[in-house]
């Protein structure tokens, strides 16, 4: 078996729900961070060439 670590503890307690709850809650903080940054203007989906 794969000595993952921390890892090999949260699929043993939480079964391997947590696999796909981890990818969901990375994707939605991603998202946060690019929503902050195109509110702040660092980001804007446009690319303009002026």
């Amino acid at each position: 078996m794969l000595q993952l670590g921390p890892l090999t503890d949260l699929i043993g307690v939480f079964g391997p729900f947590v696999i796909p709850a981890v990818l969901f809650v990375c994707g939605f903080v991603g998202y946060l961070v690019l929503v902050a940054l195109s509110r702040a203007g660092v980001f804007s989906g446009n690319r303009r060439s002026e």
